[in-house]
């Protein structure tokens, strides 16, 4: 129990004064029907003298009658059925001697399972509330709490909510005598419970009572059975079930004590929390609360309060816990939604196994850009991947024939980001259909299908997607094996769909397994394709860089790709020639012509070789600034 709750009911003080009033000596005559013992009038009538109350005497608030009832009565503020025991009280039908008594038994309206009853007294307007309530009080052989006492018209009316003091109070009808001779009537019929709407007078009344039931050395507010608390059960109706007197609290919390630490909520029947959501923004600091002998029914129903930063939580005596078969998937169920909770009803949690950090501490470390596993490895993919996307970015694919091994394989999957559907306005209609995902593809001769086998379908595939056009400068490229025999590489990036009504950017993973030809080079010998929506981010990032035109003036492919080896640039490279290749390079990458030299140098004065490392280079952050001076 979070330090400054407070298990024991509020103190009811003023509707106490009644049934003492009601003692005085000089209103004892209007009292003649009473039949109970003489014993016991003598003991009440003891703390009088002269017709007084005696203020100075001590006299603990618990030993009161009415508090006792509030501490014996399960209060059921939804309507339900709670009927008291027959054989612990007077039977309401009958008298002594055996006469039967003229009174009606409360009239049962068409909500039979309803506790609440509305008590009416005919003409009850000119007789002061107090009069009339510590009159029932006093005669009423069940003690009762009357609620939302008012005038309709002439009538005085209140409302009860325990069935058996219903009843007693029916047999009352007719059998009290007042002071000017008539018979006090009381009617009392079944009635669902009282509706009051939150106005001024009411939210200020809340206000004054929570401001008295908070304590500000704990930063605690004690909302215990707060419907029935001693300033608002006689003149008005809150229950925190009521969603207006939720929302009245809730408001009233954040304008007022956004500060507190923990709340008591218990034995209010609350069956939603729905109203309590904003919580999440007012009371920033609440660490404890306590839900306890609750309505709650479903664990989901704390999906609202997700996000409080609960250290501990009172959740027994709610119906949602009986629907937990052993203790450790009910700790989990509610650690799911309290990840930092440390005390769960009273009992300290083990600690959890976990990272212990907030999503609003996380932060991705930086790309580290690509990494190859040797120099030579680096080399021959680069190479490689820059004459493959160059045939694939063009309107003729036909020429892919020659990168890809005789019995090559190859399947292709797509999927929606998270965030995206299919609602989306970038659908991915033009790949989904083909998409081999094997969590959702379960047939076997489907899953055969969508695999491509043989360099003739796999190329007949790919002519089939939109054309695109690669962002050099997105693309990510990591060889992890590499030998004289076999080099796996993985190449991620963005591109584009060139297509006449839409240019969607979608972002990729392409698995390359290549081996060496035998007329030289490498080819494909199996691949896999993912593809999905780039994400706002990406798209936001791409297509920045100016486009380095390709060396190869026409897309086409020898029989395998051919990795070729660097050449020296006096041998080969006219020197006028290599002035103008490097006139050219530093005006498209916006380097220095001695850097443009380096890089050309470098790449074996291949122009579109040169590019594509140079693009690569700079999305990874490896080019210095002085490379960029001129």
């Amino acid at each position: 129990m979070p330090k400054g709750f407070h298990r024991g009911k509020p103190s009811n003080r003023r509707t106490d004064r009644f049934i003492e009033d009601s003692m005085v000596q000089n209103e004892k005559n209007y009292y003649n029907h009473d039949n109970r013992e003489a014993s016991e009038k003598q003991k009440l009538r003891s703390s009088f003298k002269s017709g007084r109350i005696d203020r100075n005497r001590s006299r603990p608030v618990e030993n009161t009658r009415l508090q006792r009832i509030i501490e014996q009565q399960d209060i059921d503020m939804a309507g339900s059925s709670s009927h008291g025991d027959s054989h612990s009280r007077h039977a309401p039908y009958s008298r002594p001697g055996g006469r039967k008594s003229n009174h009606t038994r409360p009239q049962q309206s068409s909500r039979g399972g309803s506790s609440w009853s509305k008590v009416t007294i005919p003409q009850g307007k000119r007789f002061e509330k107090d009069f009339i309530l510590k009159t029932l009080l006093n005669a009423s052989k069940v003690a009762f709490i009357p609620i939302y006492y008012h005038v309709e018209g002439n009538n005085a009316v209140f409302y009860i909510e325990d069935s058996s003091a219903a009843e007693a109070l029916s047999t009352l009808n007719k059998q009290i005598t007042l002071h000017d001779g008539f018979k006090l009537i009381i009617l009392v019929k079944w009635s669902p419970a009282p509706s009051l709407p939150i106005n001024e007078e009411l939210k200020e009344k809340i206000k004054q009572v929570m401001s008295r039931r908070y304590d500000p050395l704990t930063k605690t507010l004690n909302l215990t059975q707060f419907h029935l608390d001693e300033e608002l059960c006689t003149d008005y109706y809150t229950p925190l079930s009521r969603e207006n007197v939720m929302q009245s609290v809730m408001q009233i919390i954040g304008e007022h004590i956004p500060d507190v630490q923990a709340i008591d909520l218990s034995n209010n029947k609350i069956y939603s929390v729905d109203q309590m959501k904003p919580l999440l923004t007012k009371a920033a600091c609440l660490k404890s609360m306590n839900l306890g002998s609750n309505k709650l029914g479903q664990i989901t129903s704390l999906d609202r309060l997700q996000g409080l930063k609960l250290e501990e939580l009172i959740l027994n005596q709610n119906p949602l816990c009986d629907r937990f078969t052993d203790q450790s998937s009910y700790i989990s169920a509610v650690r799911k939604r309290f990840p930092k909770l440390m005390k769960l009803d009273g009992v300290a949690l083990p600690p959890v196994i976990s990272f212990d950090i907030g999503t609003e501490d996380v932060s991705l470390p930086p790309s580290s850009g690509s990494w190859f596993v040797s120099d030579e490895a680096r080399q021959i993919v680069l190479v490689f991947l820059e004459q493959y996307l160059t045939v694939y970015d063009s309107d003729d694919r036909q020429p892919l024939l020659n990168a890809y091994y005789d019995s090559a394989t190859m399947s292709m999957t797509c999927s929606y980001p998270p965030g995206q559907s299919a609602s989306a306005s970038a659908r991915l209609d033009a790949y989904m259909k083909d998409s081999r995902n094997l969590k959702r593809v379960d047939d076997v001769q489907r899953r055969f299908r969508l695999l491509q086998q043989g360099k003739v379908d796999i190329v007949s595939f790919l002519s089939k997607l939109p054309k695109t056009l690669h962002d050099p400068s997105s693309l990510v490229v990591d060889v992890p094996v590499s030998s004289n025999h076999l080099i796996v590489m993985s190449v991620t990036g963005i591109f584009r769909e060139r297509t006449e009504r839409h240019s969607h950017v979608r972002w990729f993973q392409r698995i390359f397994v290549i081996i060496p030809s035998s007329g030289g080079g490498f080819c494909i010998v199996n691949e896999q394709i993912h593809i999905t929506c780039a994400t706002p981010e990406q798209m936001k990032a791409s297509f920045k860089e100016p486009n380095v035109p390709a060396a190869i003036p026409a897309p086409s492919l020898p029989a395998a790709l051919p990795v070729p080896e660097p050449q020296t640039s006096a041998s080969v490279i006219d020197p006028v020639l290599q002035q103008q290749m490097v006139a050219s390079f530093s005006e498209q990458s916006g380097m220095n012509t001695t850097w443009s030299l380096k890089c050309l140098e470098e790449n074996g004065w291949v122009f579109d070789r040169a590019a594509f490392v140079f693009t690569e280079l700079k999305a990874a952050n490896q080019i210095p600034p002085e490379a960029f001076i001129k």
